[in-house]
């Protein structure tokens, strides 16, 4: 598999250059791998798409497509909830976001699933003695909430929604704060993601980041967004780390 790794500005480098300092040797250079939730580590479309459409209907909004829905997920939950209800108001936002979040914390459970391999690569790489954790722009209780359900938060040192941060990605506050919790400092921690907000958010952090192709957006997509390396399946995180 060929994946597109960036060092620097835009120099292309081995595989494992992004795992290793050369004057280390092969001791891992990451001590933390940071992920988000959303379309890297759970395919949580189900669950928005069915909460948002049961809040605008339940308030006599007209309900939305799919496609229309997860194109409205790169804006925070406000802001998305008041663009599919053609609404500007900051209050009625809110409102709607907090009718969504109490949606989302009944259906996350039904209707979410871990990516094919995610539960597996959490194990391996909690077994190499590498701490995890999550930064989500959703809620944190429903992240946390799926997370549980699905047996992978025992592998997680910690997990941040958008209201246990300062600000959310793509701003840097939520890998800051974690890099502060787990004692690592940022040139130790990796950011795992699938979209530009993640990106974004550790170039600012000034942390390494990989992006994964199996969520919400196309290869195409996540090749343009900046990441450090892209990939196609969990397992080659791994690769890597080795």
């Amino acid at each position: 598999m060929t994946h597109t790794i960036r060092h620097g500005t835009n120099k292309i480098v081995a595989l494992t250059d992004i795992g290793h300092r050369p004057d280390i040797g092969h001791r891992p250079r990451f001590s933390a791998i940071l992920y988000d939730h959303d379309g890297t580590l759970v395919n949580s479309l189900p669950v928005v798409v069915a909460a948002t459409n049961g809040v605008l209907a339940k308030n006599g909004y007209p309900v939305e497509t799919p496609e229309v829905v997860i194109a409205a997920m790169v804006l925070a939950t406000a802001p998305r909830m008041g663009h599919h209800a053609r609404v500007s108001d900051p209050l009625v936002q809110r409102r709607l976001a907090a009718e969504f979040y109490a949606e989302a914390r009944i259906l996350g459970p039904r209707l979410a699933t871990a990516y094919d391999g995610i539960a597996e690569l959490l194990a391996a790489i909690a077994g190499r003695g590498i701490a995890q954790g999550v930064i989500s722009n959703n809620q944190g209780e429903v992240v946390r909430i799926i997370v549980k359900h699905l047996g992978l938060s025992q592998h997680l040192a910690l997990t941040y929604g958008e209201d246990d941060v300062s600000a959310a990605k793509p701003h840097p506050a939520g890998i800051h704060q974690a890099a502060a919790v787990l004692g690592v400092a940022l040139d130790r921690i990796l950011f795992v993601g699938d979209s530009e907000n993640d990106s974004e958010a550790a170039q600012a952090a000034g942390v390494r980041s990989v992006g994964v192709t199996w969520g919400i957006h196309a290869r195409e997509k996540v090749l343009s967004l900046g990441f450090d390396a892209v990939i196609d399946h969990p397992r080659e995180l791994l690769a890597l780390l080795d």
